[in-house]
């Protein structure tokens, strides 16, 4: 009998791993097993402005006003000329500022929120489901448009949020009763100047909505006075809210109305196709 040699041995072994690794892979291949190796995407970059910055339900992010529902009303109007005369003379010596008395902790942040941040102000507790956002700059601006030569170009910023159970009602109710609270304080802006703000309730319709409401923002710090409006408007489980601050005579708080009841549309449209689901 003869014995193979230790070279045939070693060509039948390799054949034979070959052979097994070749069915380990058909095996893996069979059962759907894949490894990708290659980099998670990024993601997406900013939106841009008139665009939704977040949101989840498609339903929910159609519910945002566009530059289309808004037309020329968000135009600003010039800037008054006084403001060019103003910036050419000398500069006067800065006045020291006034002392005023300092307020509570809670209410103090809760008012600078309802300035800056007002769709903030939700209780903690409440389950939300679901948030879409979107900023809307002025007419010819943003879009491809040249935007106006204008210092602080107002945007207007509309949060549009959904809640479950009663949630929409305790949002709402809690911005207002801060709206009660905060008709006068002190706050710095976004430079860090210290300002008086100050808020008045405007009249809107409340049309089909489930709640509404606005006021008129007023900001007096340094040699600067901005104006704008805080809207706030509930259906259903749905809570919107509109925020747009400018330097005096860019926006018109008189839109607040309109804009509200534009975005109050758009809620009952989507409240509607959202129950017959």
């Amino acid at each position: 009998m003869r014995h193979l040699s230790g070279r045939p041995l070693t060509v039948a072994g390799g054949l034979l791993l070959g052979l097994l690794l070749a069915a380990v892979l058909l095996a893996l291949n069979v059962m759907g097993v894949h490894v990708d190796e290659r980099p998670p995407p990024r993601a997406a970059e900013s939106a841009r402005p008139g665009t939704p910055l977040t949101g989840n339900q498609p339903e929910l992010t159609r519910a945002l006003l566009s530059r289309a529902d808004l037309g020329e009303r968000f135009t600003p109007a010039p800037t008054p000329s006084t403001t060019v005369t103003t910036a050419t003379r000398p500069p006067e010596p800065a006045e020291p500022p006034t002392a005023v008395p300092s307020a509570p902790v809670a209410r103090a942040e809760r008012c600078r929120t309802l300035f800056d941040a007002p769709w903030e102000l939700v209780p903690t507790g409440l389950e939300l489901t679901d948030q879409a956002m979107t900023d809307l700059s002025p007419s010819g601006g943003g879009t491809g448009g040249r935007a106006p030569a204008l210092p602080l170009l107002p945007r207007l910023r509309q949060t549009l949020s959904m809640f479950a159970d009663d949630g929409a009602v305790a949002a709402y109710d809690a911005i207002r009763t801060s709206v009660a609270d905060c008709r006068t304080f002190e706050t710095t802006l976004e430079d860090g100047t210290p300002a008086t703000i100050s808020l008045r309730e405007l009249e809107v319709a409340s049309g089909g909505a489930d709640g509404a409401y606005a006021v008129r923002i007023t900001a007096v710090g340094g040699d600067r006075t901005l104006t704008g409006y805080l809207a706030v408007g509930r259906v259903g489980q749905m809570l919107s809210v509109l925020r747009t601050v400018g330097p005096e005579g860019t926006v018109d708080s008189g839109d607040a109305d309109l804009t509200l009841d534009l975005a109050v549309d758009k809620m009952e449209l989507i409240e509607g196709l959202m129950d017959s689901d």
